[in-house]
């Protein structure tokens, strides 16, 4: 935590050298790491919250022990940069949003249109388009007021989640940069990471969660899409790095196998047939027994193409459940397909990208997985009892 925050101390004190023309210095600062944006009860008017580092906390040893490590101001405008400058009346120095981490855009806010909230973000030199983006399934203000455990700055706890969300592959990593690129691409929609509240029902132990992950049509939110869909996605866009795929064992089928993901990818591969637009997905995944709950002996040859024929029809499963969803009830292409159309032939695209979002609900997709298992661990053979 002290590395850290000398880090964030030196790039902030860098602003201050002489010579500078904005020269700003630190101790007029209020160093803004998490922002959250929700519509307010009345019309028009945005409501957002700032969690700010309390410095004289950070310092403290990371035991446990001693005060916030950030303050929550809340303030209101008719535009996000007004109710910036309007939370000044509150704070005894000026909000400084170049260190801020996250961004997270209430779920009923995000429905009406994210694209006017975030031009400030695009349009201004402070804020960083590194910021992660996140859709919170409720309220942003009640994950900027979360506390967590371990950290005394809950912004960098929801960075850290963002991160290591590669673990599962059951989450999204999409930063202010990434979601600009796609929401100006004119076929393909983009997508954002989700963030939830956990444990609502007890107000002492309330905990925050980055899962799944919230599509958009142009900048209009459609629907959140739930862990297997999002792997489903990763899948598609060739996103998965780790896992854990779950089957059931050969011969004892009410138990549990767990087979790890060690490396992935995949090809979008479309044909114009017959006037018709066909894409074929092909993906190629490797892994290991990890762990299982039964007592069959599963490292033979024939057992492990068992295992392989299983956890294929899982990841087959996992990506036509968000090719349904994508498809059929949201019509909003978040894979590149117009993309890779567009490059494979140009010369049909000048006709197909005018009514894309009308071609992409038709279009047939046939999914290909080719699941390999090397190897079943150091063990050879099922745990037993004496």
């Amino acid at each position: 935590m002290r590395k850290w925050l000398l880090i964030l101390l030196m790039a902030i004190a860098s602003l201050t050298v002489i010579g500078c023309w904005n020269r700003r210095e630190l101790d007029t600062l209020a160093i803004v790491t998490a922002v959250g944006l929700d519509k307010s009860k009345e019309d028009g008017i945005i409501t957002a919250t700032f969690q700010i580092m309390k410095p004289s906390e950070i310092k403290a040893p990371s035991s446990g022990s001693g005060g916030k490590g950030v303050w929550i101001l809340t303030s209101t405008g008719y535009t996000v940069f007004e109710a910036i400058r309007n939370a000044t009346m509150q704070s005894s120095r000026k909000l400084f949003l170049s260190q801020n981490k996250v961004l997270v855009i209430g779920e009923e806010m995000a429905r009406s249109g994210v694209a006017p909230l975030l031009d400030l973000f695009n349009r201004d030199s402070e804020p960083r388009r590194l910021t992660w983006l996140l859709i919170a399934k409720g309220k942003a203000g009640d994950i900027i007021h979360a506390e967590h455990e371990q950290e005394k700055i809950p912004a960098k706890a929801i960075e850290g989640m963002v991160t290591s969300s590669s673990v599962t592959s059951m989450a999204v990593k999409v930063n202010l940069s990434d979601f600009f690129k796609d929401l100006s691409d004119p076929v393909t929609n983009p997508v954002a990471s989700r963030i939830e509240m956990i444990n609502e029902e007890s107000s002492e132990n309330k905990k925050m969660r980055v899962t799944g992950a919230a599509v958009f049509k142009k900048d209009k939110l459609m629907g959140f899409l739930d862990r297997p869909e999002t792997r489903g996605l990763n899948w598609i866009l060739g996103k998965v790095k780790s896992g854990i795929i779950i089957v059931k064992s050969p011969k004892e089928e009410n138990k549990n196998v767990a087979l790890e993901i060690i490396r992935a990818s995949s090809k979008i591969i479309p044909e114009i047939q017959d006037g018709e637009v066909v894409i074929t997905i092909e993906i190629k995944e490797e892994g290991n027994l990890a762990e299982q709950m039964s007592r069959v002996e599963l490292t033979t040859t024939e057992m492990f193409q068992v295992l392989e024929q299983r956890k294929a029809q899982v990841i087959k499963k996992e990506v036509e459940s968000v090719l349904k969803k994508a498809q059929m009830e949201w019509e909003t292409d978040v894979f590149g397909f117009g993309q890779a159309v567009h490059r494979k032939y140009p010369r049909e695209w000048k006709e197909l990208q005018g009514r894309w979002h009308d071609v992409f609900p038709e279009i047939k997709v046939q999914v290909k997985i080719d699941a390999k298992l090397r190897t079943g661990g150091l063990s050879t053979s099922p745990a037993k009892a004496k």
